[in-house]
């Protein structure tokens, strides 16, 4: 059974799923080369119709999962209570509620047209399937993930007229237990403070995670919870002069700014985020407590809060988590395609990694080196490309690494990646300026699965969202006297575990790293500039080279560089 998975807002793509395996999956964005493209995903569905040789003839079912719409069993009751609730107590804000609904009725119409035309336009109707979009959310981190019983979470911006779910899953079986309208969004919430901070809505919400281990977080506290609340296994807004419930808000109150004005940004953010902690972790320990799981999966953009995912790992009755790692909305081509296969077979997707997109052979990649600028020297095997990164990063050298399929979602996973050495403190702000990117975002360790437990506190083998650098961990005093280039002012770094299994050229690559260096790791930070999409093609990686971004790039069997 072949099927295929569209999403065409905020980051497009498709995904093919054939018998529950995972076949190919990649967003727009990398062949565009616009960031975050929310076109139609043509090349995508391209793309992952030609990885398997088939046409859109050959797919058994289309699936989206970015608007179902409005059902009633899903959404009335939910909207009916918020509504009685927000009349009684916030009643001059009843206008803000209904122009918040109305906006998310327009923009579905207007995404969902797209779909609709193409589905019309190849005579699909009959092969396609709707998933909730937090329910796509929901099913593509639990089918994802190794568990065979799980509480799911799923947060972010709005989809479906929902910000929140809480859902139980049991295998083959699952119950959305609990939902957030959308008035009541963290994702606004954290959207907001990006905004305010003066960052780039929708883009630049990580930001605010890194600059918030650099503040203060209790003076403001008591701002975040005029924003929103958690009361009772729920979490409520409150709109007025210092929430509003809009990804995009042009109006901020008089009050609000003038409070923001005065303040550290730094401390802002960091209220921010401890506000957000507590909330979530509120929301997970009740509903722990109220099914007895001890197994956690989480999707959706608020999940890229790598910091937040680990505050939920602390909570004392999670054994374990599984972040979807193409967690927000550009991951819904993927969760649609898991998702339909969930839902017809019972199953659970089969994911063998994230190394779902193209992949260049030789022969394509030697196309692009003819080029006076370029020196180029092959190398006859995978210890040849081993030693000339490592010679190269011994010399101080910023590697590009481009091997083998590219990674689907946001985080590079050691085949778009630049490497360098961790022992430089000051390679936060010089590298980060090279690649046009701000200095107090912490770049990320890859690290070789025997040396794990000598880096990261209370890491086990088992612990599934470290292989895809979805969670962070606070490191041991080892790791920030070896490793100090990787590790966050906070002491915790976002690791990327390797193994032989996983990623057997990088492992040997860190193995021998150690063996020379005594290095326990490696930077391992996404090949590509700031505001620009991870490298997709040779093309893209030799830019990169010209443009100075990297020192060496170790391009399939050749290693580049500049004359």
């Amino acid at each position: 059974m072949l099927i295929l998975g569209i999403v065409n807002e905020e980051v497009s793509g498709a995904c093919l799923v054939k018998n529950n395996k995972i076949m190919a999956a990649a967003s727009e964005e990398r062949f565009t080369r616009v960031k975050n493209d929310s076109s139609w995903p043509t090349q995508s569905i391209e793309y992952v119709l030609k990885q398997q040789g088939i046409t859109l003839e050959d797919v058994d079912y289309i699936s989206y999962g970015w608007s179902s719409g409005f059902n009633s069993k899903r959404h009335l009751l939910m909207f009916f209570d918020r509504v009685v609730e927000e009349t009684r107590n916030n009643p001059e804000q009843i206008e803000t509620f209904r122009k918040r609904v109305e906006i998310e009725i327009s923009r579905d119409e207007e995404v969902h047209s797209h779909f609709l035309d193409f589905v019309n336009k190849n005579n699909l109707g009959s092969k396609t399937i709707y998933l909730d979009h937090h329910e796509c959310h929901a099913i593509s981190a639990f089918a994802c993930s190794p568990f065979e019983r799980s509480l799911v979470l799923t947060a972010d911006g709005r989809g479906d007229y929902q910000a929140f779910t809480v859902s139980v899953f049991n295998n083959s079986k699952y119950e959305v237990i609990h939902r957030t309208p959308s008035i009541d969004s963290l994702g606004f919430f954290y959207a907001r403070i990006t905004a305010l901070l003066g960052f780039k809505v929708n883009r630049h919400e990580g930001k605010i995670t890194g600059l918030a281990a650099y503040g203060d977080p209790s003076k403001y506290l008591p701002l975040m919870e005029k924003m929103i609340s958690y009361k009772d296994g729920r979490i409520v807004s409150h709109i007025g002069p210092y929430y509003r419930p809009w990804l995009h808000d042009p109006v901020f109150s008089d009050e609000l700014q003038q409070i923001i004005k005065e303040a550290k940004r730094e401390d802002i953010a960091a209220a921010a985020q401890k506000h957000l902690e507590h909330i979530v972790i509120s929301m997970t320990d009740y509903y722990l407590k109220e099914t007895g799981m001890t197994h956690v999966c989480m999707a959706g953009g608020v999940f890229a809060n790598v910091s937040l995912n680990k505050k939920v790992f602390d909570i004392p009755q999670v054994e374990n988590v599984f972040i979807q790692p193409h967690m927000s909305d550009g991951g819904l081509a993927l969760g649609a395609a898991v998702g339909a296969a969930y839902q017809l077979t019972g199953k659970k997707a089969q994911i063998e990694s994230m190394f779902l997109g193209p992949k260049f052979n030789d022969e394509e990649i030697a196309g692009y080196l003819n080029d006076n600028e370029l020196i180029v020297t092959k190398l006859q095997s995978n210890e040849d490309k081993i030693d000339a990164a490592i010679n190269a990063i011994k010399n101080n050298k910023v590697v590009g690494w481009f091997q083998g399929r590219m990674e689907h979602g946001p985080r590079a996973l050691c085949h778009r990646s630049i490497l360098y050495h961790c022992n430089d403190n000051s390679v936060n702000k010089w590298l980060n300026h090279r690649m046009q990117r701000t200095e107090f975002m912490p770049f990320a360790p890859v690290t070789a699965i025997e040396l794990a437990e000598r880096c990261y506190k209370n890491w086990q083998p088992n612990h599934i969202s470290s292989y895809y650098m979805t969670i962070t961990y606070d490191c041991t005093e080892e790791m920030l006297e070896n490793s100090p280039a990787v590790v966050h002012v906070d002491k915790t770094a976002r690791p990327q575990i390797v193994s032989a299994e996983t990623e057997p050229t990088v492992h040997k690559l860190l193995l021998k790293w150690y063996e020379e260096t005594g290095g326990l790791s490696l930077i391992n930070t996404s090949f590509n500039k700031h505001e620009e999409p991870i490298v997709c093609s040779p093309n893209d990686a030799i830019w990169a080279l010209k443009e100075n971004m990297i020192d060496v790039l170790i391009i399939g069997s050749f290693e580049v560089r500049r004359k």
